[in-house]
């Protein structure tokens, strides 16, 4: 058995019994277990979508800046524009299209780093947040439509829990049980190999960058719909949290490897890690330095248990393993096939 890969799992379940016993009144009270659950839902789709441009190898800075002018964009149209909900949602829709398009071509064709090209985008999607907001937050205008997007409650489960289960079940089938899926996974271990064996490398980079502002629009809309009002750039307080459960989900049940179910064990993880610790007492600003150090005595304890030598794509998730095999897989491509390279 793999210790390294249970760790943060074995740390889950650790922190759930301490904190437990600590204030067993009320963090196991089913009111506090229920906030965790609903209360991270929306940050588990972000990190969804940011988990599939991180298992091709590139990085989405502009994700959280996505998700603010993903509600931002909601909120004038259905509570400045009296535009109907539905063309509301089709908007956002687009945007998290175009978002992610824009990411990869700037990062396919001009070749620019993802780093910088996509710091440069959120720049630009922040810029344009305030500039439809007028940096205003609003607050009233909504129609209950709009609102029960996210609003409804079914067996004291939020919404948002429901989207996340749905949205998360789409992507995990479609990684693991599509050719696209392996493509992507293969695009990430090894670019040049995936391209010797035909796959379309730029393409598959920019339907991930695609699939994370999609996501993160969606993530937006949800949050500006739950509260009911929209404080612009609020998107910000979910970057670091998004890529800590990323990164850490890497190296749970499965070694440097980037998947759904592991990110979102590890948003949960640290959802609960911050609830309990305010809950004792600790800082407002708990969120951070939990999210930062769980993430690095995780990867830690990984290697530490698995004792498994490798570079450093590997161990950050860049799943070098199965993409050698897929690109394996892969040879030869039948001739006008869909994987011509680029």
């Amino acid at each position: 058995m793999d210790l390294g890969v249970w760790a943060p799992v074995i740390f889950f379940l650790a922190l759930i019994i301490a904190f437990g016993l600590a204030e067993p009144d009320t963090f196991l009270s089913s009111g506090n277990l229920q906030s965790i659950l609903n209360n991270n839902a929306i940050l588990a789709i972000i990190a969804c979508g940011l988990t599939v441009v991180l298992l091709t190898g590139e990085f989405d800075l502009s994700i959280a800046s996505a998700a603010s002018f993903g509600g931002a964009l909601a909120a004038v149209l259905v509570a400045n524009k009296d535009v109907p909900t539905s063309v509301a949602v089709v908007a956002v829709f687009v945007a998290g299209i175009a978002i992610g398009v824009v990411n990869g071509t700037l990062v396919t064709f001009f070749r620019i780093p993802a780093l910088i090209a996509t710091l440069g985008v959120a720049s630009i999607l922040d810029g344009l947040t305030q500039l439809i907001t007028n940096n205003e937050i609003i607050f009233e205008g909504f129609t209950d439509n709009f609102l029960d997007v996210a609003g409804w409650t079914y067996a004291d489960v939020q919404a948002p829990v429901y989207y996340l289960v749905i949205l998360a079940l789409i992507a995990w089938a479609l990684l693991r049980y599509t050719a696209t899926g392996r493509h992507l996974y293969a695009v990430g271990g090894n670019r040049e190999a995936s391209r010797m064996a035909g796959i379309r490398v730029d393409r598959h980079v920019t339907l991930a960058f695609i699939v994370s502002g999609l996501l993160g629009t969606i993530g937006g809309l949800l949050f500006t719909s739950r509260q009911g009002s929209l404080t612009p750039l609020f998107g910000t307080a979910f970057l670091l949290p998004a890529f800590a459960a990323a990164f850490l989900g890497s190296v749970t049940l499965r070694r440097g490897e980037f998947h759904i179910l592991g990110t979102v064990i590890g948003v949960y993880l640290i959802g609960t890690g911050t609830t309990g610790l305010l809950i004792v007492g600790g800082p407002t600003y708990t969120q951070q330095l939990f999210a930062g150090t769980v993430l690095i005595l995780a990867t830690a304890g990984s290697r530490f248990f698995g004792r498994r030598a490798g570079d450093w794509r590997r161990q950050l998730g860049f799943g070098r393993r199965r993409a050698d095999q897929t690109a394996r897989d892969q040879e030869p491509v039948a001739a006008g096939s869909d994987t011509a390279d680029d």
